[in-house]
């Protein structure tokens, strides 16, 4: 058991599920609560002492409607192992009346089975294994009782923290429960006569849980479903997301991820915990989104699957998509000025450094180098120029366009042909007879 548990299921359950649940929604939880929360933490463990490992798949065995659906999950659960690290139901909704916290599940029982049955009529080895066998088989036609280790970023269907078969879907669910907490997050935890220690945590905490969120659907860009399954039934052990999923993925993450959230600044908030620094905080965050989907690792994925299949979602086509989403701000509309906030700038200058450094030292065995230098190029000849009146940008948006120009110039040719100021350390000439100064030499 983790040392400071209480802690720790008081953060999840807070920031996960107290949307539904109104004895959650001030802190500190009771002691009822608290117990019920321990009990979930227990049996998972004492899973662990008979035996079972994670099994990461059990999160994404059902639908977001089974889900938010009251007599499912009270028959089921919030997901098919209590072995996985679904934790709690952040995606019901209020009035959903579903249950939050998870329970034994189907997967539990029939591992229970599988490891623990015995078979008087089995004489031999052999006779056990094809009754194991007949109890494998019913893995193929019930997905709830499918295992899975944990891969993330290969396999959007093993992920830790998540729930659901639809990322997407549960993540637009849950983004709009940490609407709701933020918006009781200060009556929730500041108390008279205390400081705002306690709000500073849970505000870190639902960022978090954000970035998780919005990190289960980044893993169904490139993403491959994998069967455990053995000949012959595994005809096929790889099957890539949807070309047409991967892209509604990655405008989901445009829209949500790499967008400044209304709720997470709300001056109620920030004007309690700091001067500033939330800026820095939130672009944080996006970067994790940005690195995540602009890897060597993703890309060279992509890049495969495209050799071998007409459907595939191509690593040009994420470059286009993230293209056209990170600036769209900066299109010119007419009678429309541009404007650009102090998030946006961030995350633009923060995307064109990245491009950048993948042409640092590039791989020659990927298309990542090759990809990158095309959106760099796109930051020269596409942005607003210089021809722009102030009627059309503020002095600080013109400079940003100028600064990221200049950025990707730099980075597509490190020796730019206007030279830059010398600022190496002055060199005195030596006084000894027939020295010379160093640009005689």
């Amino acid at each position: 058991m983790y040392h400071n548990i209480l802690k720790l299921v008081r953060d999840w359950y807070f920031v996960q599920a107290s949307p539904n649940d109104p004895k959650a929604q001030s802190l500190p939880l009771s002691d009822e609560l608290i117990g019920e929360l321990l009990q979930y933490v227990t049996s998972h463990e004492v899973g662990h002492s008979l035996g079972f490992r994670h099994n990461m798949k059990a999160s994404s065995s059902y639908t977001v409607e089974q889900l938010r659906n009251k007599e499912f999950t009270k028959k089921f659960g919030v997901e098919a192992s209590i072995m996985d690290y679904g934790r709690f139901n952040y995606v019901a909704q209020p009035g959903d009346g579903a249950r939050l916290i998870p329970i034994i599940g189907p997967y539990d029982d029939f591992a229970v089975e599988w490891g623990y049955r015995e078979f008087p009529d089995a004489k031999t080895y052999d006779q056990e294994k094809k009754e194991l066998a007949k109890i494998t088989a019913r893995q193929l036609e019930d997905r709830k009782l499918r295992f899975g280790d944990p891969d993330p970023a290969e396999d959007p269907s093993q992920q830790t923290e998540d729930l659901g078969s639809d990322p997407i879907q549960a993540t637009e669910f849950g983004l709009k429960n940490i609407d709701r907490v933020a918006g009781f997050l200060v009556k929730a935890t500041a108390k008279p006569n205390e400081n705002y220690e306690l709000l500073g945590e849970m505000y870190e905490q639902l960022l978090g849980q954000r970035r998780r969120e919005l990190g289960h659907v980044v893993n169904l860009v490139g993403g491959f479903v994998r069967a455990n399954l053995w000949y012959p039934e595994g005809k096929k052990i790889f099957d890539p997301i949807q070309a047409e999923q991967q892209k509604k993925a990655v405008k989901f993450l445009i829209e949500n991820g790499l967008r400044m959230p209304p709720s997470l600044v709300a001056p109620e908030i920030l004007d309690r915990l700091e001067s500033h620094g939330t800026a820095g905080r939130i672009l944080a965050s996006q970067q994790v989104i940005l690195r995540a989907l602009v890897n060597k690792t993703r890309i060279d994925r992509m890049s495969e699957f495209e050799a071998r299949s007409k459907d595939a979602y191509k690593p040009a086509d994420l470059f286009g998509d993230l293209f056209e989403g990170m600036f769209s701000d900066l299109r010119l509309q007419p009678g429309k000025p541009i404007e650009v906030d102090l998030y946006r700038r961030n995350l633009q200058r923060a995307y064109v450094d990245l491009l950048a450094s993948f042409l640092e030292n590039p791989a020659d065995d990927s298309d990542l180098p090759a990809l990158a230098r095309h959106s760099l190029q796109r930051v020269q000849k596409e942005l607003p120029g210089g021809s722009l009146t102030l009627e059309d940008l503020s002095p600080t948006v013109r400079a940003h366009l100028t600064d990221l120009r200049t950025r990707a110039e730099h980075a597509l040719d490190p020796i730019p042909s206007a030279p830059r100021p010398d600022r190496s350390p002055v060199v005195l000439p030596s006084r000894r007879r027939g020295a010379t100064s160093p640009d005689q030499n």
